[in-house]
């Protein structure tokens, strides 16, 4: 598995893994697209080798020899960064992805204060930053579309 950085090429598949792993559009490809172009919010990706079948799907004529199978996206501002996404698609997950997701996120922000808001019915993904040292300092009670309190949770990088 690879780590890198977005580009706006990146975007629908991004937006495909959105679809598939929240239960609704919550990041809808035109705000992918908008972060993307102003450069404001940095989208990492994580990558693998295409299976054999996949090899042989073209895309603008070159074959595919990578798949995007997660993204984590953030923004940063002087000595804070906030975590705004973090999604694997779902044929993935279990699989460490969006582990490894995090560990660069943490790398590349070293020496920042990283924020996040995570549901509180998402045991996964709670745990998952609790790993990383991710302490809760708020709730806010009714947040969420679907009623959901959100846990808020910080970490010095």
């Amino acid at each position: 598995m690879n780590i890198k950085r977005a580009t706006i090429d990146d975007s629908p598949r991004i937006h495909q893994i959105a679809l598939a792993a929240f239960s609704r559009d919550q990041v809808p490809k035109r705000l992918i697209d908008e972060q993307l172009a102003a450069g404001r919010v940095t989208y990492l990706l994580a990558e693998i080798d295409a299976q054999a079948p996949a090899k042989a799907d073209f895309n603008d004529g070159a074959v595919e020899d990578t798949r995007i199978i997660g993204f984590l996206s953030y923004r940063a501002i002087l000595d804070e960064v906030d975590l705004s996404f973090l999604a694997v698609d779902p044929a993935f997950q279990g699989q460490g992805m969006a582990r490894e997701l995090m560990q660069a996120f943490c790398e590349q922000n070293n020496d920042r204060t990283a924020f996040l808001e995570v549901a509180e019915n998402n045991v996964s993904a709670r745990r998952l930053y609790e790993k990383f040292g991710f302490e809760i300092y708020a709730r806010r009670d009714g947040y969420y579309h679907d009623g959901q309190t959100a846990i808020l949770m910080e970490k010095n990088l």
